[in-house]
């Protein structure tokens, strides 16, 4: 029995899907973060909920929302297909993890606990969107 099999390396290809695979579902990530601690951040003046965003290392993220300020803005991270959420404000953390006379109002830990749920589906959705061609040639 002979069997003739074409192969092709497409390494250079998949890597390049695979990473862009990687930003994209880590952005997507950030984002339902950043949208669960807004909803999830105490509304006093509303600059603590304003000033959330999210800062992929490449490319563009979020902005800071009214009443918050450009200065309230995060820093993005220096590594490749790292996303940074969170908030620059100095009193952000006593609102998430309380201090001696206030309760913690925590919003980012509940918002990450709550994205990891749906991280796998949208990590899945973006693999079969990269490597879609690759997956139809199998089929």
């Amino acid at each position: 029995m002979n069997v003739n099999v074409d192969m092709q390396w497409n390494g250079e290809d998949v890597k390049i899907r695979g990473r862009n695979c990687m930003h994209k579902s880590a952005l997507e990530i950030g984002l339902i973060v950043e949208s669960q601690a807004k909803a999830l951040a105490p509304k006093k003046t509303g600059r603590l909920q304003g000033s959330i965003t999210t800062q992929p290392a490449e490319g563009n993220g979020t902005r800071p929302q009214a009443p918050a300020t450009a200065a309230d803005e995060i820093s993005p991270p220096r590594e490749p297909g790292e996303v940074f959420v969170g908030t620059a404000l100095e009193y952000a953390p006593y609102v998430e993890y309380g201090t001696v006379r206030t309760e913690a109002q925590a919003f980012l830990r509940p918002a990450l606990e709550l994205a990891k749920g749906r991280a796998l589906t949208v990590v899945m959705h973006n693999g079969r969107y990269q490597f879609a061609e690759y997956l139809n040639a199998r089929a």
